[in-house]
């Protein structure tokens, strides 16, 4: 077979540019195949906590438009309060600009790119893999799958399994310059008025990211969610905007992250988490250990990609999967711990310090202490409660 690279990567978001990148810094032969043009406009809200800007070990500074340090939390549009944090909390940015940046590092690394490319197939031999398009086809030893929620790449190598379907919608919202000032570094919160959802706003630099996610079965409830929270919010937003949605895929269980010669990243391997919808740390962590696992497979290790499931499932499935049980007791009781947090300092510096990455949700259970051996019973208290409430599993 005579190869157009090495590897192959689908998809040009961070978890493949990252991964492009780190493999053509150490000599890789490297073709990106994106669907799209860029730069494109990604539906997103482009909030980037402090773990994401240490993953990506760049200077990504020209593209962060506003330092969070406040956040505005409300439930069910009542029970306003603002906490603010002595860090920033998030960094905002538009995921066009933040994806062009990244691209174009990996691109200077010595990748190739190629736009318009929709990937249709794909067939894996023993000496390597042919990638169909719609407008031909292209050879490499390896493919990195990182084409998204809806991945092809995933579908088409068996590794699309035990995916629990969310959904958000979003919409770039113009507003009075003097709220835009005003709000510079503060994110609206609210959460517990529909099942297992929330919206949020963040502050860009000319306008808001305005956004609700939840379960896709509550697609249309989110919609009309969307609109009421927008109006609660007090902002002054100059005409409507037309509401995009984009699924959010999360694993919920431990599983299989390569087959063959082909390895899934990012959002095409369910890598979010299920208590906010952030995929981008997920997608860069993974996209660094995928290129890891090729370059060693490619250096003569026989178990470079299988060691990459395996480092996928001990490094980041555990906290995602704890994320899933907090999120089934948050769901039971959303008021409570509202006030929790608006109540108890010690609450709101464990929810910041999860946020910023100082710690993880692993943290949580070992905070009950001696009283940890109860946490696996709550959980499951609380998902029987929250199904037997609303009918719905999440």
């Amino acid at each position: 077979m005579q190869y157009d690279a090495d590897v192959i990567i689908a998809g040009a978001g961070p978890s493949g540019t990252i991964a492009a990148f780190k493999l053509a810094r150490q000599g890789v032969d490297v073709l990106i195949l994106e669907k799209a043009e860029f730069p494109r406009y990604k539906v997103c809200g482009g909030g980037l906590t402090h773990k994401i800007l240490q993953e990506i070990q760049s200077d990504i500074d020209s593209v962060i438009e506003r330092e969070i340090f406040s956040i505005r939390f409300s439930c069910n549009f009542t029970d306003s309060f603002t906490r603010t944090a002595t860090e920033p909390l998030i960094y905002c940015t538009m995921r066009d600009k933040l994806d062009q940046l990244l691209l174009r590092n990996a691109v200077e690394a010595g990748s190739r790119v190629m736009f318009g490319e929709h990937i249709s197939g794909i067939i894996q031999v023993h000496s390597g893999i042919d990638i169909k398009t719609h407008r031909g086809s292209w050879k490499s030893l390896y493919l990195i799958g990182a084409d998204g929620a809806s991945s092809v790449v995933a579908k088409a190598t068996g590794l699309w399994k035990n995916i629990m379907p969310g959904m958000a919608w979003e919409a770039e919202m113009e507003a009075a310059p003097e709220d835009i000032k005003r709000l510079s570094q503060t994110v609206f919160l609210d959460w517990g008025t529909i099942p297992g959802g929330y919206g949020w706003i963040f502050p860009k630099k000319n306008h808001f990211s305005v956004g609700i996610g939840g379960p896709a079965s509550l697609s249309k409830q989110l919609k009309t969610y969307g609109e009421k929270f927008i109006r609660s919010s007090g902002i002054r937003f100059l005409g409507t905007q037309t509401m995009k949605a984009w699924p959010i895929p999360v694993k919920t269980k431990k599983g299989p992250f390569h087959s063959g010669r082909t390895l899934i990243a990012g959002d095409a391997a369910g890598l979010t988490d299920p208590m906010t919808g952030e995929g981008i740390y997920y997608a860069v962590k993974s996209g660094r250990h995928a290129a890891k696992a090729i370059f060693d497979q490619l250096q003569g290790d026989p178990n470079g990609l299988i060691r990459y499931t395996d480092e996928i499932n001990s490094d980041l499935m555990p906290d995602l999967m704890e994320a899933e049980q907090i999120k089934a007791v948050f769901n039971a009781v959303p008021l409570f711990i509202h006030r929790k947090v608006k109540e108890r300092d010690r609450v709101w510096r464990a929810f910041w310090k999860i946020l910023r990455g100082e710690r993880n949700y692993l943290d949580v259970k070992r905070g009950f202490g001696m009283w940890r051996f109860l946490w696996g019973t709550t959980c499951w208290v609380a998902k029987r409660y929250h199904f037997l409430r609303t009918g719905l599993r999440r």
